[in-house]
């Protein structure tokens, strides 16, 4: 089975071209500030960083991941559309190990989960925002099987693959030997993909695709889709109604996803997407999407610059 994010992958690859869209920092309102820092902090080793604004700005040495926003009276509720979980990719087999090694450590509650074009651990910070460690690894996907009643994939050796099968924990944590668990997040670490709850999921669709992302998979029957922006890891934007069909946006008073960041070097994509967001005062696109949060979509000009001069 071929999708419009496969496609778009190999066409870009072809032309050399990198992603469509990349993510910045995603904002969470707390109910608790100071826990949430140290949750944020010690569990998962991010670093502070600067933040103008009345938030707590963290991520790695070189990038800013997570701007936590006090003001929630509440935890995250359900049966609300909003985030489902921010993903946060790590470089390396060694430091997704080392993460593993450091959860278990602390005894946090995590759920690994191999799903073939990565490697995830789902954990949950204080509020109940859901975050994903993965390790993205899209060499280990062939190709979404077609022949099968249900979701499957074949692995790269032609093995049928569920993704959401079991990791080998064993396995996993002898890849951290060596290695120090209390050392602070991979510089490396990016915004990798949101999950996010929606009313229905062809608006939601239609809407991102508007954006730029394209269309990988729809699975009705699992309540979920996914899309990509133009790397052979299509999950870049995932969108479920697990909340329930027609489900309301999280109420302001409660723990929610505020807003993220996304940025395009593409001129074309940019102008496109202005269609449906408005300038703001930046220079960047903003906007509320399908979930209730709010979007902000920058155009790289560094990077454009660099690509007209070449």
């Amino acid at each position: 089975m071929d999708t419009d994010a496969l496609k778009l992958a190999r066409s870009l690859k072809t032309r050399g071209l990198p992603e469509r869209l990349t993510w910045g920092a995603v904002e969470l309102s707390v109910t608790d500030l100071d826990r949430a820092v140290r949750f944020w902090t010690g569990a998962l080793g991010f670093l502070p960083r600067p933040d103008p604004g009345t938030g707590v700005a963290l991520g790695t040495s070189e990038r800013t991941l997570l701007i936590l926003q006090p003001g929630a009276q509440r935890p995250v509720m359900n049966d609300v559309t909003g985030l489902y979980h921010a993903a946060f990719a790590v470089p390396s087999q060694e430091e997704f190990s080392r993460l593993l090694t450091r959860f278990k450590g602390l005894e946090l509650r995590v759920s690994p989960v191999d799903h073939t074009m990565s490697k995830a651990i789902y954990l949950n910070d204080p509020d109940g925002h859901g975050i994903e460690i993965a390790l993205e690894t899209p060499e280990r996907f062939a190709r979404f099987d077609e022949a099968s009643s249900s979701f499957a994939m074949i692995d790269s050796e032609g093995r049928f693959r569920s993704g959401r099968d079991p990791l080998d924990i064993k396995a996993e944590l002898a890849a951290a030997a060596g290695t120090d668990p209390s050392a602070p997040i991979a510089p490396e670490t990016v915004v990798a993909h949101i999950h996010l709850h929606v009313p229905a999921l062809e608006p939601g669709l239609d809407w991102f695709e508007g954006l730029g992302f394209a269309r990988n998979l729809l699975l009705p029957s699992m309540g979920m889709a996914d899309m990509g922006a133009g790397a052979a890891y299509t999950h870049r934007l995932a969108l479920n109604i697990w909340a329930g069909r027609g489900a309301p946006p999280a109420p302001d008073h409660t723990a929610r996803l505020l807003r993220y960041h996304l940025t395009t070097s593409d001129a074309a994509l940019f102008k496109q997407a202005s269609t449906h967001l408005h300038l703001d005062a930046a220079g960047n696109l903003s906007g509320s999407d399908p979930a209730g949060a709010t979007l902000s979509l920058a155009f790289s000009r560094a990077t454009r610059t660099e690509r007209d001069a070449a």
